[in-house]
């Protein structure tokens, strides 16, 4: 059987074309679907390590959150008193209030310290005074107790004048109160 030169031709051509073919098939797609795969997997990885460096430099900030959060605490902690007695809180409160009207020039008339209630996790100590003064003098004493480097408030007082011959100036009576955390109301 003789072949001609066109015939010959058409089979390779048609060689060539089920190579090209079959090439394709069996080389090229796996090939593309291979790389598509790997960058599939590429993107996946990328997405993941983006997501773990986020999650890591969240984990840094809220390091730095939690540790200003314990300055915090420790600063509160340290503006309250922490005796284990109210006796010894009371009189701590007092010699601070002492200290306080001497430096800012008042006269402190009459104290007392009631029984303490407890609130909470603190408890109020209170210390009600009624001390004399100018304007300026009572300014400063109320000043130097808002600034005291313990915490301590005022939540009752009464201002009266002195029309009394003799004495100067203003009588205030006042409730001051400092804040226990470190026992439960030993007396």
């Amino acid at each position: 059987m003789k072949i001609s030169k066109r015939e010959r031709r058409f089979l390779i051509v048609g060689a060539v074309a089920v190579a090209a073919i079959l090439a394709g098939v069996y080389v090229v797609e796996p090939l593309a679907s291979s790389q598509l795969t790997v960058r599939e997997e590429i993107q996946q990885k990328q997405a993941l390590v983006e997501r773990h460096q986020l999650l890591a430099s969240e984990k840094e900030r809220y390091r730095t959150k939690v540790e200003a959060l314990r300055a915090q605490v420790q600063q509160a902690q340290e503006s309250h008193f922490q005796e284990e007695k109210l006796p010894l809180v009371a009189a701590e409160i007092q010699g601070l209030l002492h200290s306080l009207g001497q430096e800012a020039g008042i006269t402190i008339v009459r104290e007392n310290v009631p029984p303490p209630k407890t609130t909470g996790v603190f408890t109020p100590v209170t210390v009600e005074l009624s001390v004399r003064g100018e304007l300026g003098t009572l300014r400063d004493f109320l000043y130097k107790i808002q600034t005291a480097p313990k915490l301590l408030t005022i939540p009752k007082l009464i201002i009266r004048g002195t029309p009394a011959r003799g004495q100067a100036g203003l009588s205030v009576d006042m409730q001051v109160d400092g804040y226990m955390t470190g026992g439960e109301g030993k007396g």
